[in-house]
């Protein structure tokens, strides 16, 4: 059974998360290439997709690097007219830094209730697959985890992971869907 987490630290308890998460999950070897049978293209089955409400285009050379982006330019990948045709209502984005070394970046959007937030943060490279499900944002590959209070998405980009954390009273498939089609507009201004 699932613990609710504290509303009032989500960017604590996701980024403490990942890092033990990340330290349980390096230095190991990868786990060894399933001997199963090769199955054919019909009959494999693609992770789950997502199409967002909104969407956009940045010119190449206009994207920001996520893996040098401080907290506060993170506030500015979305702005809260466009958390709100995602479904949330939200506050203007405040920057967070939590650790050191690298110290995990983020930017929490929190609605007026306090219950409902998203959390847009940059994670070290390599803990794209910190999820426990796969999905596709658009053309990039992902890993999302769904918990009683928020679902999680991650995806790699460039030499970082964009997390996305859609967080709700009670989550479910409409918070990880929202959290994908986020993902997917930020996705578009970085590399």
């Amino acid at each position: 059974m699932r613990r609710p987490t504290n509303s009032a630290a989500v960017l604590v308890p996701t980024a403490a998360l990942a890092v033990v998460l990340a330290a349980c999950t390096s230095g190991g070897a990868p786990p060894a290439p399933s001997s199963a049978p090769a199955t054919s293209g019909s009959d494999r089955t693609e992770p789950e997709s997502v199409t967002p409400s909104i969407t956009r285009e940045v010119p190449p050379q206009q994207r920001r690097s996520l893996a040098s982006a401080s907290a506060p330019q993170l506030c500015g990948l979305i702005t809260v007219d466009e958390l709100a045709q995602f479904g949330y209502t939200v506050r203007p984005g405040v920057p967070r830094e939590i650790g050191f070394e690298p110290p995990v970046r983020g930017c929490q959007f929190e609605a007026d209730s306090g219950v409902r937030s998203i959390l847009i943060a940059s994670q070290p490279a390599g803990y794209a697959g910190l999820g426990e499900d796969e999905v596709r944002l658009g053309e990039v590959p992902g890993t999302e985890t769904l918990r009683a209070n928020d679902c999680t998405v991650f995806a790699g980009v460039g030499e970082a992971t964009l997390q996305v954390t859609a967080k709700a009273a009670e989550a479910d498939s409409d918070e990880c869907d929202a959290a994908q089609g986020i993902a997917q507009y930020v996705l578009a201004a970085v590399r």
